[in-house]
């Protein structure tokens, strides 16, 4: 399954803010917008447009073009940690007037949508570390350059924000990716400013867990509540914009990996199977390509995350033996099961 085919991609949901920082970047090294943006439908003028909409597709066709364009110099991992918070809006002012650390990360994990995901973040607890784990979205984490970008990125966006909430002395104690050494791994040390393990057995960054409880440094009930008003509304009108597609994925991904035939689903969002095929037809979809979207987006998390054997995926995915599951990840993401987990884990 490649990025252009994933299911609910091209919904065009998202602020165009989370580019700008990379597109400037381009220009002031001297790549005109039009090549920053070309193939992905943004218009240089989109860019400083405070209502323009675009969709996660479009978001990873300027990716692309910045792995391809980009000179030699600051990487997405220096531009990441470049981020302030008023380039998300309300979501970063929001995270700002939190009441605390804790409070602002539950915030960010529960309104992600806000921030134009590229990959699926949680936080966790060990004792006295917090752990930040992240993975890239299935359809991006095929492809390992595509997928090494995002990874730094949302890394050095992490490490910001944290800094920007909780001020300049906010520091991580180590942080793990599971890919291969780079070329530039120094540069990881120096703008992470700690220990840094490649070849891990996840990606994660920790971090002393008392930091959760400091109070950010622009903490207001008042505010808080306004602008969460705001995010809440912004976040409504995602949910709304995304039809009966959105409807149907977000119900496959609660029901823990059983998979509703068409007139099920139809009878669940009280419509007629043959008014269910009419909208998603009007949407671009076909049931069966958002149930193989769900099916790849979990196969993908359970070969990166643990050690469940092809039999066990199969049968948590309702394939009916093994080798049909094998044929089904095949087709989805151009890889053998073994070779994505491989890949995903640095091994390549």
């Amino acid at each position: 399954m490649t990025v252009a085919s994933y299911v609910g991609a091209a919904e065009r949901i998202y602020p165009v803010s989370k580019l700008v920082p990379l597109t400037t970047h381009l220009l002031a090294s001297g790549i005109p917008l039009e090549q920053a943006l070309a193939g992905s439908g943004i218009s240089p003028a989109a860019l400083g447009d405070p209502y323009a909409q675009i969709s996660r597709r479009q978001v990873v066709a300027v990716f692309e073009n910045f792995l391809r364009l980009a000179p030699d110099g600051p990487g997405p991992l220096e531009i990441g940690a470049g981020y302030q918070l008023t380039d998300y809006g309300f979501f970063g002012y929001a995270l700002l007037s939190s009441a605390s650390v804790r409070a602002a990360a539950r915030f960010g994990l529960a309104y992600h949508e806000l921030a134009t995901p590229v990959v699926e973040q949680t936080l966790r607890e060990e004792a006295d570390v917090a752990i930040w784990d992240i993975q890239p979205l299935p359809d991006i984490a095929a492809d390992p350059a595509l997928s090494r970008f995002v990874l730094a990125l949302q890394t050095g966006v992490t490490l910001a924000l944290h800094k920007s909430i909780s001020g300049g002395a906010f520091a991580l104690r180590s942080a793990g990716f599971t890919h291969a050494t780079p070329p530039d791994a120094e540069r990881y040390r120096a703008v992470l400013g700690c220990p840094v393990h490649f070849n891990a057995q996840r990606n994660e960054l920790r971090f002393d867990a008392s930091w959760l409880e400091q109070r950010p440094i622009g903490a207001n009930a008042i505010t808080f509540q306004l602008v969460e008003d705001a995010c809440r509304d912004m976040l409504d009108q995602i949910d709304h914009s995304r039809g009966t597609v959105g409807a149907i994925y977000r119900h496959l991904l609660t029901q823990s990996g059983r998979f509703a035939a068409l007139d099920e689903m139809a009878a669940t969002l009280g419509l007629h199977a043959r008014t269910l095929r009419r909208k998603l037809v009007s949407e671009g979809a076909t049931y069966q390509a958002i149930v193989d979207e769900v099916r790849f987006k979990l196969a993908a998390s359970y070969l990166t995350r643990t050690a469940m054997s092809h039999e066990s995926i199969s049968e948590r995915l309702g394939f009916s033996d093994a080798s049909s599951f094998r044929r089904a990840f095949k087709r989805w993401s151009q890889l053998s099961p073994n070779d994505f987990r491989v890949r995903q884990r640095g091994a390549a």
